[in-house]
């Protein structure tokens, strides 16, 4: 019987790119914890509004204050606001900024409370840190621990939920001192420029510049383009999107969120080419996207989001080359996939899509070695895929995806098995395959995959008319899903209701001819 396989290109398109899409300028919603009068006293915090919104800042000397380049880049005044609104400071210009790290000091008239800086080297993961800021426009305090200090650039990354309006907003450690500044978040961690970082730009601090004339430096020009960029993006004006990229990359090559991002784009006009059939506009704007995701890993080598989407644009090209039937370029696309997969994972092994996906690479690459002879390594890529579904499956065990893919990795492992003399090895495997499909069906009823699959190892356990009962229920689901109307003919035939299968083939053919109009 023809094995009914899971859409893998459907899959990775939300996993690999969507789910880890990021917005680098953006605080996303969340729960926060409320402050306290004595949190309040510590030091002052202040609200920073312009024209596109209102963030966090706070004093490092008596008339500075510090904050991200990228809440100050967009045209228009600045103000800035004490915790109760009673005062009001006028922004007088820059006296410093560092781009790299999304920092700038404005030099305010009047004057404030400076906090005390801390050593942000001497910070450990797992130190109990607080987050002081503007979130919603509401003076709050968020609590939580720090998760990993990145070692190309020393950023902290945060186990906290912010909300919008704590960019700029510093973060205490126990004793309350400064040890950084947040800048960024990818669910569920929020990122933090280290404390000596900024101690290193305040003592850079030169003579005053005002905002319009700071704005037309390249750099800042280059973040303007890019937080436009990602609306767009937003907005789903891919096109535009890209535009704006290009010229935020042409003004500052050395931003790498405009690489990922535009990256990001490619891929998203890739997806949707090939959706359409126009597969070598796809396979061009895949590896203009992996090439931006290079790009962006080289400037941060750090940044497993990027690692992440390279791959998904590596395997979908593996795929589209094996389809034309180019094997060997295909499987070099699969061990791409898998290296940088294996990257992310070693960067943030607290990440479930990385598991799951690098187990559909394994899979299908298995696949290709089995189709080539090559039984021994199929089944070792088969067994390490099941290994990574279910540490994706430990990690997360609500989602339905990698009991989908560990099932149908089974069943991939037990058919190898079953066509090299071990029928008792094969039985088992489709028995657990059958039960994770089954587990995938009770987190998502409406999963046509999932019935579908399980329709396919009942089966090969010789249930015909358990199999037949799935595929009805898949086709339910999906009526224009192909596949299953096929496996579902053969349970037929297999059952000797020869004329209702042969309605099942006949819908094939009908279904393969409308796809081909």
């Amino acid at each position: 019987m023809k094995t009914y396989r899971i859409s893998l290109l459907s899959l990775l398109t939300i996993a690999v790119l969507f789910s880890c899409a990021r917005a680098p300028q953006e605080i996303a919603e969340g729960p926060v914890v409320g402050s306290t009068p004595e949190e309040r006293s510590r030091f002052t915090v202040v609200r920073v509004e312009g024209r596109h919104g209102a963030a966090s800042g706070f004093f490092v000397e008596p008339d500075k204050i510090a904050t991200n380049i990228h809440v100050v880049a967009q045209p228009g005044p600045v103000f800035i606001k004490s915790a109760d609104k009673k005062k009001i400071w006028t922004v007088e210009g820059v006296t410093a900024f560092d781009v790299k790290n999304d920092l700038v000091i404005l030099k305010i008239a009047g004057e404030g409370t400076s906090p005390p800086l801390g050593d942000s080297d001497a910070v450990v993961v797992g130190d109990t840190v607080s987050t002081t800021g503007y979130p919603g426009g509401a003076y709050k305090v968020t609590k939580g621990v720090v998760h990993r200090v990145r070692n190309n650039d020393k950023w902290l990354q945060m186990e906290i939920v912010l909300s919008g309006g704590s960019s700029g907003s510093p973060v205490q450690d126990s004793k309350g001192e400064i040890i950084g500044i947040v800048s960024a978040v990818e669910d569920p961690y929020s990122y933090v420029i280290p404390s000596n970082a900024l101690r290193t730009l305040i003592a850079q601090s030169g003579p005053v510049e005002p905002l319009t004339q700071w704005r037309k430096r390249e750099p800042i020009r280059a973040y303007i383009y890019s937080v436009r960029g990602q609306r767009k993006y937003n907005a789903n004006h891919y096109d535009d999107a890209i535009a704006d990229f290009d010229k935020a990359i042409k003004l500052y090559p050395q931003k790498a969120d405009a690489y990922y991002n535009r990256g990001l784009a490619k891929f998203t006009i890739g997806d949707l080419e090939f959706a359409q059939g126009n597969l070598e506009a796809a396979w061009r704007l895949y590896e203009a996207g992996i090439e931006d995701s290079t790009q962006a890993i080289k400037l941060n080598p750090e940044d497993a989001y990027a690692y992440h989407n390279r791959a998904g644009g590596k395997f979908r090209l593996g795929q589209s080359k094996a389809n034309q039937g180019d094997i060997a370029k295909g499987q070099r696309y699969y061990q791409g996939a898998i290296q940088d997969w294996t990257q992310v994972i070693k960067l943030n092994p607290e990440l479930t899509d990385p598991y799951n996906n690098r187990g559909i690479a394994r899979v299908t690459l298995g696949e290709s070695k089995a189709a080539q002879g090559d039984i021994v390594g199929a089944q070792a890529l088969y067994t390490s895929a099941i290994e990574d579904c279910t540490q994706a499956i430990k990690l997360y065990p609500k989602s339905a995806e990698p009991y989908i893919n560990r099932g149908y990795a089974q069943f991939r492992l037990g058919k190898t098995k079953a066509d090299h003399q071990d029928p008792a090895g094969a039985q088992e495997l489709y028995a657990a395959a059958i039960r994770d499909f089954t587990e995938a069906i009770g987190l998502a009823p409406e999963s046509a995959y999932a019935y579908g699959n399980r329709g396919v190892a009942k089966a090969a356990l010789g249930d015909a008319e358990g199999a037949i009962k799935d595929f009805d229920a898949a086709i339910q689901i999906n009526p224009q899903y192909t596949e299953i109307y096929y496996d579902r003919g053969r349970a037929k035939e297999i059952l000797g209701q020869a004329e209702a299968a042969r309605a099942d083939f006949e819908k094939v053919k009908k279904l393969n001819r409308n796809v081909g109009q």
